[in-house]
């Protein structure tokens, strides 16, 4: 089992009654800023949603966590089972000294009092909250992204840090580039991003034309190779897509858009040759996030 999850079965624990979904999600947001698992890599991003700081990916966690038997539901709540107690006294203990800290400090709060301080000190997340009478007077307003070619890849990004990213940049529309959307990591294949993207009201638009065949990637190992294929995709596929990358041109140009593929670096993907095109028909600047 993973610390992150042994790190929940262990806030349960500390807990020892059940606890509310919106409240997990915050106790799980304030170890992640208020102790030493906000440096590891692996624990849960987050962004706002309908009741502040909230993660997908934690959400799923506690799902499959139920299903395994580790928790049960109770009412509205979760609780922990015999098999979940026994997992999370397996928890190291830095972890669990963080767990104890976060729950001495927040676990004896009410669910509006919690919310409303976690809004006041960490106001970007209260941002798309549905209680807005406890979101602080005179939060700003995010500012209105200008349009550009906005480029961005998923590598190295869980989906939560990869959509609260968007939301930062004011990109309302995410454009898929790759020819074969699948991913094994979750939340980005092409379902399961544009089901996520929705709920945050951000677009979703796949436009495989534009991507490179996996038969061609597949073959493709070193720098050479990929300037090489990189080279016959700005030469070749381009051209024969003009119509797509016209189309793809104009949708970035009536809103805020992003274009997306795998790679982190876009000199190393396809879609920084493609950001190219897209500019010179469309006379934006690029934007690589």
């Amino acid at each position: 089992m993973l610390r992150r999850q042994r790190t929940i079965l262990k806030l349960f624990s500390t807990a020892d009654c059940p606890i509310p979904t919106t409240k997990f999600q915050k106790y799980v947001f304030l170890l992640r800023q208020e102790t030493f698992l906000g440096r590891d890599s692996t624990f849960y991003d987050f962004l706002p949603y309908k009741y502040g700081p909230y993660s997908f990916a934690a959400q799923r966690e506690i799902e499959a966590l139920t299903a395994y038997g580790y928790l049960a539901p109770s009412g509205s709540s979760l609780s922990l089972t015999t098999l979940g107690r026994q997992e999370a006294m397996r928890v190291d203990s830095d972890t669990g000294r963080a767990v104890l800290t976060i729950m001495t400090k927040y676990g004896k709060k009410g669910l509006q009092p919690l919310l409303k301080d976690v809004y006041a000190r960490y106001p970007w997340y209260a941002r798309n909250s549905e209680l807005q009478e406890l979101v602080p007077d005179g939060m700003k307003k995010p500012k209105k992204a200008p349009v550009a070619v906005y480029t961005i890849g998923y590598e190295g990004r869980s989906v939560d840090g990869f959509l609260d990213k968007l939301l930062h940049a004011g990109v309302r529309r995410i454009i898929d580039v790759r020819a074969n959307p699948v991913s094994m990591k979750y939340g980005f294949a092409k379902t399961s991003l544009s089901s996520l993207a929705a709920k945050l009201d951000i677009g979703y638009v796949h436009c495989p034309e534009l991507g490179i065949p996996s038969s061609r990637r597949k073959q493709a190992h070193t720098d050479t190779d990929f300037r090489r294929l990189f080279n016959y995709y700005e030469s070749q596929i381009l051209p024969a897509q003009k119509d797509d990358a016209a189309k793809v041109a104009e949708l970035m140009k009536a809103m805020p858009s992003v274009l997306l593929c795998m790679e982190r670096d876009a000199v190393n993907c396809h879609r920084g040759r493609l950001a190219t095109r897209i500019a010179a028909l469309n006379k934006l600047d690029v934007v690589h996030l």
